[in-house]
């Protein structure tokens, strides 16, 4: 297990700010003179990854986690990605399947099994869920709702074949099936 240090709080914050910057510059704000806190070391993207690079080098036990620090873990996941991923329209997150490849993928991931292990099922189980039954139709049902946002899905570590490793949780799949019953 690839143990993730300060150093990776250190490059993801450097690259929120240079967006930051590249923003600012888009609607002609005035540059602000550099802080001493230029990286952000004590800014509240700086503590959400210190905890998820915690979380995902084992230094809390799952099953000593209270539900205070589940929501928080959870939080700074959520937080996070939207950061780094998000965008200004606000619409569905949509997680491009390379990030899972990079350090910053790598710790989502295991923070997320971290926080959700219980309530990660397969695509096959999905579409049983949502649709009823586990076809391949149901199971394509499930690959287009997390290609267009509407599911988040997290790489399963203990599975190498990346067409057999996605996991999705739960209450969004129960949600899908109590949408999709909804009279038009």
């Amino acid at each position: 297990m690839a143990l993730f240090n300060h150093a990776l709080v250190q490059e993801i914050t450097a690259l929120v700010r240079q967006r930051y910057q590249e923003l600012g510059k888009a609607l002609e704000e005035p540059r602000t003179p550099e802080r001493p806190n230029a990286l952000g070391e004590q800014s509240s993207l700086a503590r959400h990854l210190t905890l998820l690079i915690r979380v995902a080098n084992g230094e809390y036990i799952r099953r000593e986690a209270t539900p205070a620090m589940l929501r928080r873990t959870d939080l700074a996941i959520s937080h996070v990605l939207g950061l780094l991923l998000g965008n200004a329209l606000q619409t569905n997150l949509v997680i491009p399947d390379d990030f899972w490849q990079t350090d910053m993928g790598v710790l989502i991931s295991r923070a997320r099994w971290w926080v959700s292990s219980d309530k990660l099922i397969t695509i096959s189980n999905a579409a049983a869920l949502a649709f009823g039954e586990n076809s391949q139709a149901n199971r394509m049902r499930i690959t287009r709702a997390i290609d267009r946002g509407l599911l988040d899905w997290v790489p399963d570590p203990s599975i190498a074949n990346p067409q057999q490793n996605k996991r999705v949780l739960r209450p969004q799949v129960e949600r899908l099936r109590d949408q999709s019953r909804l009279p038009e």
